[in-house]
């Protein structure tokens, strides 16, 4: 009975692995080759007077949040502030780069913020930003160039602000090359999974009362309401109305990252939780596959990879562990090692296809390594050493996230 359950185990492993092999090929293989297509480039008629920039804040640091109010006014479009709670120094900021401040007793948190400060805007389009994020050159009218008749959300590529701690810095830029990379075919298709939170632009028709409803503010996820994650409702609000979502990755915004490790442990885990959160309500609601064949299946290898390499790791403890206890620790090791490289005795009649398999599983993972070095412009081996270690992190993230979702009310960053 042992040697069945064993011989099954097995099975199960081999069964996941290849699965998760071809699935891999497939995913890694398609952000090539669909995140080389760019799409037409299309002269814009609209100007930063067609746009106002909102902004909530609370308790940013008044160096980074100058910054921020300069690279807006800068660019000549109409400004509005929300003081979450808060006030000084930023109303004076604000009103010095004639912006206008609206202030909130209570701080009630971004949603309420967004959903008071949408009531002043007037104009046809509404870049939503992060306190902490600072736009480049012209960044207004390149995502403004994003807007046809059938795009309702087009979001900024985020480039991190370099700090002295090297560790934190590649590894967030880590998080933000593969979600690009992620994110670029997507958009290709006219469906994200979520344009970046820091830095998007709305049709305002599209969200204006969206943003004030109680379907906004008071989502709820298993009983409980749902603080994170504004940026994934917007976006999945703009697709079911059937306009498109983009991303220009050609306009670049500058933001801060976590200012410690444990901190960035805390932002992986919180975007976890809230990625979880509405794959699980896209496959209740049917939206998963209404959104399209690439948006689909992005979306299930994305949160199922952590599942079921947790399966495979723990498949293959314990295989390795019934080996020892047969036949001891030296020749247990000995026969775990050689199945590593070896064609599994079940699969012996397709050990051609298997090896091939194998081959270009390898293939795929240099791809991958490839169009993540090519994605950064300095010290790539720095950002690969560091950002290794990062995706381990995000492997165990992605796992305590999913296994502790039902906390998914805890902020946890601020």
């Amino acid at each position: 009975m042992i040697i069945l359950d064993r011989h099954l185990l097995y099975l199960i492993y081999i069964f996941i692995s290849v699965f998760l092999s071809v699935y891999s090929v497939l995913y890694i293989f398609s952000l090539f080759y669909f995140g080389r297509k760019t799409g037409k480039r299309q002269q814009s008629s609209l100007s930063p007077d067609n746009l106002t920039v909102l902004i909530p804040v609370y308790k940013e640091r008044p160096e980074i949040f100058k910054k921020c109010i300069r690279s807006v006014a800068s660019q000549k479009a109409r400004l509005v502030v929300v003081g979450d709670g808060c006030s000084e120094p930023y109303k004076s900021i604000t009103k010095e780069n004639g912006g206008m401040f609206i202030y909130l007793p209570k701080n009630s948190g971004k949603k309420a913020a967004l959903s008071e400060g949408i009531k002043r805007i007037k104009t046809d389009y509404v870049m939503l930003l992060d306190s902490d994020t600072i736009l480049s050159k012209n960044a207004v009218k390149g995502l403004l160039a994003g807007f046809d008749d059938g795009v309702g959300g087009v979001g900024a590529e985020i480039k991190i602000i370099k700090k002295k701690n090297k560790f934190i810095y590649y590894s967030s830029e880590m998080l933000q090359r593969l979600r690009q990379l992620s994110f670029k075919p997507m958009s290709y298709f006219g469906k994200v999974m979520v344009l970046n939170g820091q830095c998007s632009v709305y049709r305002t028709k599209l969200i204006k009362d969206f943003v004030s409803s109680d379907s906004f503010l008071n989502a709820k996820f298993m009983g409980k309401k749902v603080n994170n994650g504004d940026d994934a409702l917007l976006t999945r609000h703009i697709n079911s109305t059937g306009y498109k979502t983009k991303m220009m990755q050609n306009v670049l915004v500058y933001t801060d990252s976590q200012d410690s490790f444990k901190k960035l442990i805390k932002q992986t885990v919180r975007w976890s939780r809230t990625g979880y959160m509405y794959f699980f309500n896209d496959l209740k609601s049917g939206n998963l596959f209404k959104n399209g064949v690439f948006y689909a299946f992005s979306l299930v290898y994305i949160y199922t990879l952590p599942l079921l390499t947790l399966v495979l790791i723990v498949l293959r403890g314990g295989l390795l562990l019934n080996l020892i206890f047969r036949r001891g620790v030296y020749f247990g090791w000995l026969v775990f090692f050689r199945s590593l490289i070896q064609t599994p005795a079940v699969l012996s009649s397709f050990a051609l296809p298997y090896t091939g398999l194998r081959v270009i599983s390898i293939l795929a993972g240099i791809l991958m390594i490839v169009l993540l070095v090519r994605s950064v412009e300095e010290n790539k081996i720095r950002f690969m050493s560091y950002g290794s270690i990062m995706l381990l992190v995000m492997l165990f993230s992605a796992i305590y996230g999913l296994l502790s979702i039902s906390r998914h009310n805890q902020w946890m960053t601020r």
